[in-house]
Order: structure tokens, then sequence, then C-alpha cells
């Protein structure tokens, strides 16, 4: 069954009727109410009784919470108190805030989770100038705003140069290239970097030393791959369609859905370096899409935002996946073309 927004009005209407309207078979019989057409569905579902106890957004949510994800769930609370007007919010937020933990549940207590989920919610208000005190539901009695990860310099200093003295003599020359060129790196520059080597030769243990020594020099990195097998080896790395929120199917104009100003790019915003295993697995249109993310939050006209970028990965591998093409169809969609 396919959900529809709430501020899709007329569809969700719409949609209202077909669920609680037996018997209409057509446009006009829906909207006919005691011998009577409606101009519009809402009007019709007004008139039938389907909304106005204002009950419609708690039915909106126990189907939504049947089939959603916890984090969809949060979402959609936060666009019924931005776009729907709900009648009572400290009613629905009490009724279905046991519902919108996921991983928060896994190492907090109740309370704590509560507060967790919060000011996730909070946060997604706030990048829409609103608030939950706007909607009189009261702060949670436990303060733990989301934060990012605390990372410990030291140890992850330790733990890369441990790391980096067991590199070969190829791999310590890279290292050192890339570390240069931050030290060198400039606002209208941009510095990026491609690591080469087949299958088994260490370039995931080369990523993540780096990761280890740019975290321990307080440097912000991402860590991205093509798929969720490599991004599982990287350290706290995230598929390039998840990080930068890439839609599938993935085609020669699509961009990125995150926009400036908003929690993801401010996450985005502050990555000093960015490091993107199986590139050559990718579609030429994944790397220019990035590309224009990261400029747009950077708002520079520079490759990447002016970001390091270390891509790697193997060409005598996997090439982009492209349905019944040819030979000069697949190069054409590589990294060599981009």
């Amino acid at each position: 069954m396919y959900s529809v927004s709430p501020r899709d009005t007329e569809r969700y209407h719409l949609r209202l009727l077909l669920l609680h309207a037996p018997g209409g078979c057509s446009f006009e019989e829906l909207k006919t109410v005691d011998n009577e057409i409606c101009q519009t569905f809402m009007d019709a579902a007004k008139r039938r009784g389907l909304r106005c106890d204002g009950t419609e957004h708690e039915r909106c949510i126990v189907e939504a919470v049947i089939f959603q994800m916890p984090s969809q769930l949060r979402t959609l609370f936060c666009v019924m108190l931005l776009h729907c007007n709900p009648s009572n919010p400290i009613d629905l937020w009490n009724l279905f805030k046991t519902n919108m933990p996921d991983n928060f549940m896994r190492h907090f207590d109740a309370k704590t989770t509560e507060a967790m989920v919060f000011y996730d919610i909070e946060a997604m208000l706030a990048e829409q100038g609103r608030s939950f005190s706007d909607f009189g539901i009261p702060i949670p009695s436990v303060f733990c705003p989301l934060q990012s990860k605390s990372i410990n310099k030291e140890e992850e200093l330790r733990f890369g140069q441990k790391m980096y003295e067991t590199l070969n003599e190829a791999q310590c020359l890279e290292v050192a290239k890339i570390l240069g060129a931050y030290h060198r790196r400039s606002a209208t520059t941009a510095s990026c970097f491609f690591i080469d080597g087949a299958g088994g030769t260490g370039k995931t243990y080369l990523y993540n030393t780096l990761c280890h020594l740019f975290r321990g020099q307080g440097v912000s990195v991402l860590t991205v791959a093509w798929t969720r097998i490599a991004a599982n080896l990287l350290s706290e790395g995230r598929t390039v369609h998840s990080r930068f929120k890439l839609p599938v199917p993935l085609l020669e104009t699509s961009t990125s859905s995150i926009r400036p100003n908003t929690k993801k790019a401010d996450t985005i915003g502050k990555a000093d370096v960015v490091i993107w295993d199986e590139a050559p697995m990718d579609p030429s249109y994944a790397l220019k899409a990035a590309d224009i993310l990261l400029r747009d939050i950077m708002n520079i006209s520079v490759p990447f935002g002016g970001k390091i970028m270390v891509l790697g990965g193997d060409f005598r591998q996997v090439l982009p996946v492209v349905r019944f093409a040819n030979r000069s169809q697949l190069v054409a969609a590589s990294l060599k073309s981009s």
C-alpha cells in the first residue's frame, strides 16, 4: 500500500476516502456525500467525518509504525508538526515517542533515549526555524542533545602511528603525500589523489591508517565506499549513497537531496578529508553529483569544495554496472570519463 504525505492535501484525502468510503467506483462517486457532489476530496472527507475529530494524524502514525523505520517516523512527526497543524501535538508525542528510537535504545536507558529522540526532532525543526516549544511540547528532564562522537585524539594518533610503522615503502610514500597536501591546503585549491592497487595489496589498511592519523590531529574525515561490504571495512565508513544522499536509480542528471544549512550538510561541510574506496565501480556521474554537493555546501567554485579527496580502487575488478551496455558505453560511464 502506497503512503501519501499529508502535505499533498488532495491525494491524502483521496486516500482517506478510498480506505473508508466503500463502494466508490469513480472520483465523482468518492466526492458524493448525501447525494451532493463536493468540490474537493478534502471537503468530501470532512463531510464523511474522516477529519473532524483530528484523529487522522494518529491514524497516519499508527500505519507508519508498521512499515517505516524509527528514523523515518521521526521525520514524519517533524513534517506533521510543521505542515499539518495537529490539534493536540502533546498527545501525539506522548503516544508515539516510544516508537521513534532505534539504535539509541541499545546503549541508553528509557529517559535518555526519549531525550535523544526529542533533540533529534528538535534539530530538524530548527532547520525550519521552529522548535518543540512552539507546539507546547516540554523539554525532557534529561539533557542530552545529540552530538558528534567524541574522539580521543591521543588514542587515534597512537593507533595511527602504530599502523604507519607497518606500512611498506610505497604506502608510506602515499601517506606522506596526502598528509603533506593537507598541511599545504588552501581554500581556493583542491587536492585529489588516487590509490591504485590490486585486491589484497593493502588499500583499505592504508585508508584506515590515514583516518587514524588525521583524527589524531583533530582533522575531520569522511570515509565512503560504493558497496556496504567495503564501507564496513573502513573506519566509520558509509556507502556513497548514504553519505551523500544520492538517489536510486542514479542517472546522469541526478543530484543529492542534501541542501545547504541542514544538519547533514553541516556534517559534510566540517570534513576536511574525504576517503572514497571502490571509486572505479562508481559511475562517473556519482562523482559529479558529489562534486556539485560539496561546492554548494562550501559555497566555492573549486573541485569538491576544496576538500582533500582520496579515491582508490582497482580498475582490474568490477566497472560500473550499466545494463546492456557495450564496451564504449561502459568506458563512458567509468571514472576515467569524469
